[in-house]
């Protein structure tokens, strides 16, 4: 069974370059943000893995998503987000001649900025913060999510008996026979 205590933890602390601090938790609202911009839970991992290997090799980028993941965390803490947007107008003719278009929006990249004196993340942040991030960043990752619980079974689940009560053997519904359509009727409203 999962606990609630991962879900309301209070996060890991974070310093800036500026001085100030913020707590890094992932809520679900975090999570939700993420699981749009990396398509599912496994994504995200895949990215948050990559920002880890990456962090000891510095062998592909990873600031970006290091900033994504992280200005998600931060999303409780006084940041919001920024998006920027591009519009397309997907335009398509029909086999009788009808001629449509649509406008598609696409999200091209997100900043996260701090309410309070509108400063973006990747600003507030150094190369020698770049290790203490990716440590509050993990822990507060490990958090969100229970850990020690028994993996979900695959394949169909056999073996289990199940008891229908009394209440549901032999229910059955009826309806009414429709009125005659010159039944009187009451005007509505009255």
């Amino acid at each position: 069974m999962t606990t609630a205590a991962p879900l309301t933890a209070l996060g890991k602390e974070i310093s800036f370059s500026d001085g100030s601090t913020a707590h890094v938790r992932y809520s679900l609202a975090s999570l939700a943000t993420l699981e749009d911009r990396y398509g599912s839970i496994d994504g995200i991992l895949g990215a948050f893995g990559d920002i880890e290997s990456s962090s000891t090799g510095m062998d592909r980028p990873m600031i970006g998503s290091l900033l994504e993941i992280l200005g998600a965390g931060l999303l409780g803490s006084g940041f919001v987000q920024h998006r920027t947007e591009r519009t397309i107008t997907e335009r398509t003719e029909h086999p009788d001649g009808r001629k449509t278009s649509r406008d598609v929006r696409e999200v091209t990249g997100i900043r996260y900025v701090r309410q309070a004196d509108r400063q973006e993340l990747g600003h507030l942040l150094d190369l020698a913060q770049l290790e203490p991030a990716i440590e509050a960043l993990s822990e507060a990752f490990a958090e969100a999510f229970p850990q020690g619980e028994a993996p979900a079974p695959a394949g169909p689940i056999t073996g289990v008996e199940l008891t229908v009560p009394d209440t549901f053997l032999g229910t059955s519904s009826t309806t009414s026979a429709p009125s005659p359509s010159t039944a009187p009727t009451k005007p509505s409203g009255v």
